[in-house]
């Protein structure tokens, strides 16, 4: 849909995006393309079906295409698959406002005299248009006597009548009135439709966002539309006019890309140790339990795709390289056997009121079985669990050698070093990279951020820092943070100097080889961007 079609409002009062942005013609309805060209080719050859029914999940279009085929048929302009949306009969119709067009919500008139009464002006002409165009929405509503007394008008109506039948449950609907109409069964949207659309929407609202913010919105909508809206007007009103990847992370109580990457990561790689500090962290945070199942499963299954026929991974661009080497290391058969786990561990957290026991125990399966190849021996016995334990601590964000960052004490001019120590990530993690430490004393930490950081500090996301920093530090501190101008080496530039400093030193290093050389005197060149020194496995958000 073009910022154009967006309905306007009458009184210039907040609209909700869902009712601002639903499709006003046929081509704006995104994702039910078989649905509209079969109507538009009826509609093409004046041959509709008078008894449509609509079935889909929420928000998938089926009241939009009810009032799209009732524009179709009483446009001005005549009988069209593409109504002119301009002339007086389509606004009309838009604006709610058609004596011609009847929109009734049948979970309030579910009573067989409501019913009679509204069938008791079918045989009379319409008043306006050229069609009298019935909408029920949530048909199964109706009781067995309303359904009753529809049953010989559906099944012949009058040739200026057409109704239009929507459900969310057409089980429900009974085979009679089935019988008698034209079924079209609405699809879920997929994510990456509605991603694109919700981009398209931002856009045109003058709002930046991050498309990997938008895919998460997306993913939870479910596949609808206008759930999917819905969200986006919250995370705006909750960012205040922004949005920000903390807030939608918030507000679907699920975790940060990163986050469940870092999740992901631990379970493939069966280390008990990250993935016990992981959930440590995720219980802290409360979150939707069986949502991050359902995005787990989601990123097994791409993996799967990904080792099978070479699909994509939705993964950030500094991310690709660390998930392509993972994949040379994983079998197949992992994934598959992982995928059950998963897929049962979402059985039974449907079904018990402490959704968190059954995660963690979903966890251990995970950690814990792997298939086992035909003809194989018995599983070897574990070692008992201090044994298995005792590999140094990880933490949630931090996945560098512990050799390689031996332990400093927290001051001014440690603070580049000390934050690596820290089980941080997501936008923790940023805001703490481009800070700096100006006092230590006496329990209190006063930490430099640079203007605008500040607005990422959410009471959550504090309370995050000063836990991380008492755990490292061990004893109980309090952090003031202070928003300026920020002098001197900040996390992140201290990083960005020892990835240098190794470029340069790896750069020196092939210079020296004898058949670099060669190469070297036979024209060739080394591009500086392709020199890459091994950085320890570092994670970089």
């Amino acid at each position: 849909m073009t910022p154009e079609e967006a309905l306007p409002s009458a009184t210039g009062a907040h609209q909700p995006l869902a009712r601002k942005w639903r499709p006003r013609s046929f081509r704006a309805l995104i994702g039910q393309e078989p649905v509209v060209r079969a109507l538009q080719n009826a509609l093409r050859k004046k041959q509709l079906h008078p008894v449509l029914l609509f079935s889909g999940t929420r928000g998938v279009g089926k009241t939009t295409l009810g009032r799209l085929v009732a524009k179709a048929l009483n446009c001005e302009g005549g009988v069209t698959p593409e109504p002119c949306g301009v002339c007086a009969h389509c606004q009309a119709i838009d604006a709610g406002s058609f004596p011609d067009f009847l929109e009734i919500d049948a979970a309030s008139r579910t009573r067989v005299e409501e019913t009679r009464e509204l069938l008791a002006n079918v045989p009379y002409l319409p008043v306006r248009g050229r069609f009298r165009v019935y909408l029920i929405d949530e048909v199964h509503m109706l009781s067995a006597h309303s359904f009753n007394a529809l049953l010989k008008t559906l099944e012949e109506p009058p040739d200026h009548v057409s109704f239009l039948l929507a459900t969310t449950e057409p089980e429900k609907v009974p085979a009679t009135i089935q019988s008698r109409a034209l079924r079209f069964a609405l699809r879920r949207v997929p994510s990456e439709r509605i991603a694109g659309h919700l981009a398209e929407v931002v856009r045109a609202e003058g709002v930046e966002a991050d498309p990997l913010v938008l895919d998460l919105l997306a993913a939870a909508a479910g596949g609808s539309v206008r759930d999917a809206l819905s969200l986006l007007d919250l995370a705006l009103s909750y960012g205040g006019g922004r949005i920000r990847e903390s807030d939608v992370v918030e507000i679907l109580g699920t975790l940060a890309p990163e986050q469940l990457d870092a999740l992901v990561f631990a379970v493939l790689e069966r280390d008990p140790v990250r993935l016990g500090a992981l959930l440590e962290t995720l219980h802290a945070l409360e979150p939707d339990y069986a949502g991050i199942l359902e995005s787990m499963g989601r990123r097994l299954v791409e993996l799967a795709a990904r080792l099978e026929w070479g699909a994509g991974l939705k993964v950030r661009a500094g991310e690709q390289a660390r998930w392509e080497a993972l994949l040379t290391r994983l079998d197949p058969l992992d994934l598959q056997l992982d995928y059950e786990i998963v897929r049962r561990g979402l059985e039974e957290i449907r079904a018990i009121d402490d959704p968190r026991m059954t995660f963690d125990m979903t966890c251990i399966r995970l950690l814990s079985f792997r298939p086992a190849p035909p003809g194989a021996h018995p599983p070897v016995p574990r070692p008992p669990p201090a044994e298995r334990l005792a590999a140094p601590a990880a933490s949630p964000a931090n996945t560098r050698d512990p050799a390689t960052h031996p332990d400093v004490s927290l001051s001014p001019e440690n603070w580049p070093r000390y934050v690596t120590r820290l089980a941080l990530g997501g936008v923790a993690r940023q805001v703490l990279n481009q800070s700096v430490c100006r006092q230590f004393e006496n329990g209190e930490l006063v930490l430099g951020l640079s203007p605008g950081m500040e607005n990422l500090l959410t009471e959550q996301l504090k309370g995050r820092i000063e836990a991380a920093l008492r755990e490292a530090q061990g004893e109980s501190l309090t952090v003031v943070f202070e928003s300026g101008p920020v002098e001197g080496p900040t996390p992140a530039r201290h990083e960005e100097a020892e990835r240098e400093a190794k470029r340069q030193e790896a750069r020196k290093t092939l210079e020296q080889d004898p058949g670099v050389q060669e190469l070297l005197e036979l024209g060739f060149e080394i591009q500086p961007d392709s020199v890459t020194p091994d950085v320890g496995g570092a994670e970089h958000e």
